[in-house]
């Protein structure tokens, strides 16, 4: 099996499937950071704000999902690692039902709430038409990126990551021509960026769709009744809801954390969403090597084999403290020259440089916090693992609301850097006292030889 990752040597195998997940979250970040280029260079900084202060609300609405996904993908990799095929079936058919009907249920909602929440979070009343715009657009979009996400999660639980990645080509390619045809040539502006994003990611789903139908007959969808398991649906459940509740508490933390950013003014609202755009790009992998775990765990735990589990954890570990040393050097010196890249003004640009000098030393810290959280996660150590993500954004929350007064807005990186700090120091003791072996089976499954053996 090619998704396989319970053979082989364990480099081997978590280099195979980290690489196209890397390339994928980079092309993923480009998607977006296209769309900001181009609102930048061809509507303005306006433009490039409203995009700024819209995004977060959107990912409000998608974090939920993606919550309940992972609850979802974790049980999968599991199935399939131990190789029952016949269950991987049955929870899809529920799962995807479930699915669809709550990412209709949440575009509803989020039309409904919108505007109220722009105007709560004292967006600048300079964007605030153009951020409306840009939300209800996207909005509209949600079942669609839902089933492109649901889609490349599938593929990527049975250590498929190289075909989400040729939809996320599709998609970015599609996207980006969309973006100069609307943008420039119709001059929809913002609007025609989030026109751009729904289409490019329909088509990139189509493409997802397509190839599971023809090449994994386990995830066809079937109507029969007997095709459905509401038991398997529901530990899937038990496994996602703490991540919704995470994700749901985290989404209201940045908006809180954007209500403090709003407060210094449009120039640093500009500098501090387009920062984090290139800061995003540049972090992405450790994001991605943290995903690459929780899939390398989940199988092996699976096929009931923990030590080749924690050894693909070190690996991991090794493999983010590269990358983050590397882009550590990367972005202290070259952060601020691509910023300007955006389209911003020398002023706007000399802000996030700041931000990027305060940060990056701290990246390889950021890299071990998601390498355990990762382990956690494949290991099922859900509900610990969304409770450290969210000790961690209270302190960064806390901190943010505290210090503003006196750093004034270096106090989003300042506290950005203590939550990191916090969630890395907690994950690593929870991995230590190996708790995460019982809530994973493995002391169950090894205690029985035992018994028998007496």
């Amino acid at each position: 099996m090619t998704g396989d990752m319970t053979k082989d040597n364990v480099f081997k195998s978590l280099i195979r499937f980290t690489g196209p997940l890397i390339l994928s979250g980079l092309l993923q970040q480009l998607y977006y950071i296209t769309d900001s280029v181009i609102v930048g260079n061809y509507v303005g900084e306006l433009g490039l704000a409203a995009v700024g202060v819209s995004s977060p609300i959107f990912y409000v609405f998608i974090y939920i999902i993606s919550g309940l996904v992972s609850g979802y993908t974790i049980l999968l990799s599991h199935f399939y690692g131990a190789r029952e095929y016949d269950k991987v079936s049955k929870l899809t058919n529920t799962f995807v039902l479930f699915i669809m009907i709550s990412a209709c249920i949440i575009s509803a909602v989020g039309l409904a709430v919108k505007d109220s929440i722009l105007v709560m979070l004292s967006t600048p009343v300079e964007v605030l038409q153009a951020g409306s715009e840009y939300l209800a657009i996207t909005l509209l979009g949600v079942p669609f990126l839902v089933l492109y996400n649901l889609f490349g999660s599938m593929l990527r639980a049975i250590g498929d990551s190289k075909t989400p990645l040729y939809g996320i080509i599709l998609s970015s390619i599609a996207n980006i021509i969309l973006d100069l045809v609307l943008i420039n040539v119709f001059g929809l502006g913002v609007k025609g960026a989030a026109v751009a994003t729904v289409i490019a990611q329909m088509a990139a789903g189509a493409y997802l769709g397509i190839f599971i139908y023809r090449r994994h007959s386990m995830f066809r969808i079937s109507l029969r009744a007997d095709q459905r398991d509401i038991a398997l649906f529901s530990d899937s459940l038990k496994l996602g809801v703490p991540r919704v509740i995470q994700s749901t508490i985290a989404s209201v933390g940045h908006l809180l954390l954007q209500n403090i950013m709003n407060s210094f003014g449009v120039d640093v609202v500009t500098a501090i969403t387009t920062a984090y755009k290139i800061d995003a790009l540049t972090m992405l992998p450790l994001v991605n090597i943290s995903a690459a775990i929780s899939i390398f765990v989940g199988q092996n735990i699976g096929a009931k084999n923990p030590e080749r589990a924690e050894e693909g954890l070190k690996t991991g570990v090794i493999l983010a403290a590269v990358w983050s040393i590397a882009v550590t050097f990367f972005v202290v010196s070259l952060g601020e020259t691509m910023m300007k890249i955006f389209g911003v003004s020398a002023q706007v640009a000399a802000i996030g440089g700041r931000f990027f000098r305060t940060c990056a030393v701290f990246y390889p810290i950021f890299g071990l916090h998601n390498a355990y959280l990762g382990f956690l996660q494949g290991a099922k150590d859900v509900v610990f693992a969304s409770s450290c993500s969210i000790i961690a954004l209270s302190v960064r929350v806390l901190l943010s609301y505290t210090l503003a007064s006196s750093l004034g807005s270096d106090v989003i990186a300042v506290s950005e850097i203590c939550s990191w700090i916090v969630g890395a120091a907690i994950c690593f003791v929870r991995y230590r006292n190996g708790r995460w072996k019982k809530l994973s089976g493995l002391e169950t499954v090894r205690s029985i030889p035992a018994k028998l053996a007496h």
